[in-house]
């Protein structure tokens, strides 16, 4: 019983080390917020404007010009389009940590 629950308890940490792998953010050498939004597309965010004002939720859909969120936070039944000019930082929540 003693080596099934040793082995038990392997599978679970293997498995959940490689969840949170997957959720990793990687830089690219030719990074643009344009191409960072793009990979984000369906995670949630937070974007940091020019203006110093921040607005989150989820990305729906990026264009070269602007990004579609939904589910806006604070104002969940609300969408919002941001210029893509206007923005200074992405902050995208990876694993719970």
């Amino acid at each position: 019983m003693k080596r099934y629950s040793l082995l038990l308890g392997f599978i679970i940490a293997l498995v959940c080390g490689n969840l949170s792998a997957e959720d990793k953010i990687g830089l690219q050498p030719n990074a643009t917020v344009l191409s960072i939004l793009q990979g984000s597309a369906g995670k949630t965010v937070e974007l940091h404007l020019n203006s110093g004002e921040k607005i989150g939720g989820k990305i729906q859909q990026v264009t070269d010009n602007v990004v579609h969120l939904s589910h806006l936070t604070g104002a969940e039944y609300f969408d919002g389009f941001i210029n893509t000019k206007d923005i200074s930082a992405i902050v995208i929540r990876t694993a719970g940590r």
